[in-house]
């Protein structure tokens, strides 16, 4: 059970512990009668007025703030940890004393982790520079707070990250204050001004979104926040309700996992889930008591709280962050640096462009395998398509399963060490004129190596953030596979040449790199991927479905690498092959560094984009084959082939690139894209070389040597759209399924179902239809006392509804109360504001 149902749906969704369970049931918590303000509620609205204006006065004059009836008080009174989003309201808060000069804001409670600690910098700067006397006072410790405090705050604060249920809103709410912070977890049981959660690693996106909700609340007309109040001070958590709920759960535990027939209930057979965790709760009980496995990581002490807090003060008072998150991650990184003893470990754990040096070199050794590939081909006889469109992916896929099973036993230095030095074995073929099934053989064996270098690609700069590891990921493997258009001069290129690349390609992209990785740090020699497991997919419907459609895609591999041949057959010759292939892959790589600086800079558009071009974008393949076969014989339309070719392969380049996002983004967790993209990647390529063969049945012959024998493209790009048709086609109806799915699951986001009801009942739906569905979601049972009331009620100056990125259209407001039944006039009068 969780403490809230909104909490519930979002841990079963993030938490893969969970999955096994049959349910994850939320109870909403109860709250005292005693803490409520009854005897000033009881006495009407304009004594509650009068008491409140008074303990405003009193305030302001005990916390030193400016004398002034009209301020709006914002205050925060708890833990100043990570959870409750403390970072972010220093981040936010010159800004917002800068440009409401009626704001004032008081900050209470203890420094609890590394990210107090830089809050509690951020304000001890703000004081220190005196701009804002008498508008803030900050105190970050324990402090005894008078009952006033609460009654004279207007907002109270909480922009959590992550919020089971949450007490503090309930306190401040039956004192009469709004809430303003996340909907996340129990919060947005109260009125108050919220921000839906877009992307809950980057701080500019949550830093944007809290100063809408703030910029809303400050906005909003004296008499919005009166009803608010109202409303706000009326809400109930019973006890009784909350009892009666947790007897049900506690009648039906008994009644599945225990005998009723003696007098003595006797626990039943557990079911499967059951007996799985008892056994692993006994193997870690065991290991407790056991001794320690060897090893110098074993010994490694991790950092303390106070040392972290300590390290975060120091690097403070030297310059003056963006956001917590990035200066955080310096710390734990320099503090792991600082234990290597070895130069040249220190020198490529340096940061360059919010990575360490090692992790761009991994991400160049991945980049440049297809490289490799082209070197060893060379200028063998490519004739011989059976070996290099069916043996050498088939061999892919065996070879594939192989690295990584071996990720899971060896260190990763030493695994990329073994993959850089294999590379060797393929730059030497083409000094021995190897036949092609022997090169295609040894590329499908070390070909799948790279896959190393993308499992463990950032693993010094991706700490707690997914989206940045999604985003600098995702821009490797779309440049990776972008590689096509360059790779092709490459046959053209004299053999003296292409023995002089082999050997430089040898020393730079082999023995080098090799040599550097035998002096890793040791985040790089002792992370080994835990375990291949793909039970965690099951919960995940967009993966699914999106694994589905990336192998349906596959299956038109062979139709996609004859774009360039069918460019070059009659009547539309190539002169300029070399020209043009750099200018499409020039074509290629500006919009991908744009979509990047795009994710990073508005991230809070980022959701929209990625689902966009990674569920939406219509196959390149498609696209181009359908361009030839129409051209025909009119050679007048030369240009306009051109320009689709170029348009398709860049809309097919950032679809690419959004997928890797999007995936990364779902998935969660580094080592769940291992096993995500191992599957994947072994069906894919025997979906590839099923490519071929169907291929070969379409033509009655070899692919190249059926473009050859056709007078015009035409004859043969309709042979080609036929075959990716029906595996494009059915790539993008499964595309379209993940579509549905995404917000669900990305972890980045925990847009639960109930989130999404409210936010519809905000004015972005239709109110009736809104209203049910908020209702179905939202309300108990009849006999659960602690049932929730939802109805709408239309208002003038309604509030905005934000999702971090922009404000939208009027919306009307919601009237929400957690309470027994009530009737309807009592209904329409809580007002919720949702931002």
């Amino acid at each position: 059970c969780a403490v809230s149902r909104n909490y519930a749906l979002e841990a079963s969704q993030k938490h893969s512990v969970l999955w096994g369970l049959p349910e994850v049931r939320g109870i909403e918590n109860c709250m005292p009668e005693s803490e409520r303000l009854a005897v000033i509620d009881s006495a009407g609205e304009g004594a509650y007025e009068k008491s409140r204006a008074v303990a405003k006065k009193f305030v302001q004059e005990k916390f030193g703030l400016r004398q002034d009836p009209d301020a709006r008080l914002f205050v925060f009174l708890g833990r100043w940890v990570k959870q409750k989003g403390v970072d972010y309201i220093a981040d936010v808060t010159e800004w917002m004393l800068r440009t409401y000069k009626n704001a004032q804001l008081v900050m209470i409670g203890p420094v609890g982790d590394s990210y107090g600690s830089y809050a509690r910098a951020k304000f001890d700067r703000l004081k220190r520079s005196g701009r804002f006397e008498g508008s803030l006072f900050v105190h970050a410790d324990f402090l005894e707070v008078p009952r006033e405090l609460k009654l004279a705050c207007d907002f109270c604060l909480m922009p959590s990250r992550d919020e089971p249920f949450g007490y503090v809103d309930i306190e401040f709410a039956w004192f009469g204050a709004a809430i303003v912070g996340s909907l996340r977890g129990g919060l947005g049981k109260l009125p108050g001004f919220y921000f839906q959660i877009l992307n809950a690693d980057s701080s500019e996106h949550m830093q944007t979104a809290l100063r809408k909700s703030i910029s809303a609340a400050m906005k909003a007309k004296p008499e919005t926040l009166a009803a608010m109040s109202a409303s706000a001070r009326a809400s109930k958590f019973p006890v009784a309700g909350w009892q009666r709920e947790v007897m049900d759960i506690y009648q039906l535990t008994m009644s599945k996992f225990f005998s009723q027939d003696s007098e003595v209930p006797e626990p039943r057979t557990p079911p499967a889930f059951l007996s799985a965790l008892t056994q692993r709760g006994s193997q870690l009980s065991d290991d407790r008591h056991g001794c320690l496995p060897p090893g110098p990581e074993f010994l490694h002490q991790e950092p303390s709280e106070a040392e972290m807090q300590a390290l975060v003060d120091a690097k403070l008072a030297l310059r003056n962050p963006r956001c917590a998150a990035d200066i955080i991650e310096q710390v734990e990184w320099e503090r792991e640096l600082s234990q290597e003893k070895g130069c040249l470990t220190r020198a490529l754990g340096k940061m360059v462009l919010g990575a360490p040096i090692l992790d761009w070199i991994i991400c160049l050794c991945y980049i440049s395998g297809p490289l490799v590939a082209a070197l060893a081909f060379g200028h063998a006889d490519l004739s011989d398509q059976l070996s290099t469109a069916v043996e050498r992916p088939c061999a892919e896929a065996v070879a594939l399963l192989a690295w990584t099973l071996a990720a899971c036993s060896a260190p990763p230095n030493l695994l990329m060490t073994a993959a850089l030095l294999a590379r060797l074995l393929p730059l030497a073929l083409p000094f021995i004129d190897a036949p092609t099934w022997v090169i295609a053989l040894v590329l499908g064996v070390v070909g799948p190596s790279d896959y190393l270098f993308l499992y463990y690609s950032f693993m010094g700069s991706s700490v707690g953030d997914v989206s940045r590891l999604a985003i600098r990921t995702g821009f490797i493997i779309a440049v990776r596979k972008q590689w096509e258009p360059l790779l092709a001069l490459l046959a053209q290129t004299p053999r003296i040449v292409e023995f002089s690349l082999d050997a430089h390609c040898a020393i730079l992209l082999s023995i080098l790199p090799a040599a550097l990785m035998l002096q890793a740090p040791k985040i790089y020699r002792v992370f080994r991927v835990p375990g291949f497991s793909l039970s965690w997919m099951r919960k995940l419907r967009f993966l699914m479905l999106f694994a589905v459609a990336t192998v349906l895609e596959a299956f038109a591999h062979t139709s996609h690498t004859a774009v360039l041949t069918l460019r070059q057959m009659q009547p539309f010759h190539l002169q300029w092959a070399q020209i043009y292939c750099l200018l499409l892959a020039l074509a290629i790589a500006v919009p991908m560094i744009l979509l990047g600086y795009m994710l990073r800079r508005f991230p809070s558009y980022a959701v929209v984009v990625v689902k966009a071009f990674a569920c939406w974008t219509l196959p390149a393949t498609l696209l181009q084959c359908w361009a030839q076969a129409e051209v025909d014989r009119a050679g007048y339309l030369v240009l306009e082939l051109d320009a689709l070719i170029f348009t398709s392969t860049v809309v097919g380049a950032l679809g690419v690139y959004a997928a890797a996002v999007a995936v990364l983004a779902t998935v969660g967790s580094r080592w769940r894209f291992v096993s995500y993209s191992c599957i994947v990647g072994i069906l894919s390529h025997f979906a590839r070389a099923s490519s071929f063969m169907i291929a070969r049945a379409v033509f009655g012959e070899d692919v190249l040597q059926g473009a050859a024998s056709h007078s015009f493209a035409a004859r043969f790009a309709w042979r080609l759209l036929l075959i990716a048709i029906p595996a494009c086609g059915s790539a993008l109806l499964f595309r379209l399924l993940a579509f549905l799915y995404f917000e669900q699951e990305a972890s980045g986001m925990l847009n639960t179902q109930m989130n999404r009801d409210l936010v519809r009942l905000a004015g972005i739906g239709k109110p009736k239809a809104a209203s049910a569905k908020a209702k179905a979601a939202c309300a108990d049972d009849n006999n659960n006392s602690s049932s929730r009331e939802v109805s709408f009620k239309l208002e003038r100056g309604a509030s905005r509804f934000s999702d971090g990125a922009a404000e939208s259209r009027v919306s009307p407001s919601i009237s929400h109360s957690s309470s027994q039944p009530a009737s309807p006039t009592a209904i329409e009068a809580k007002i919720v504001t949702w931002v």
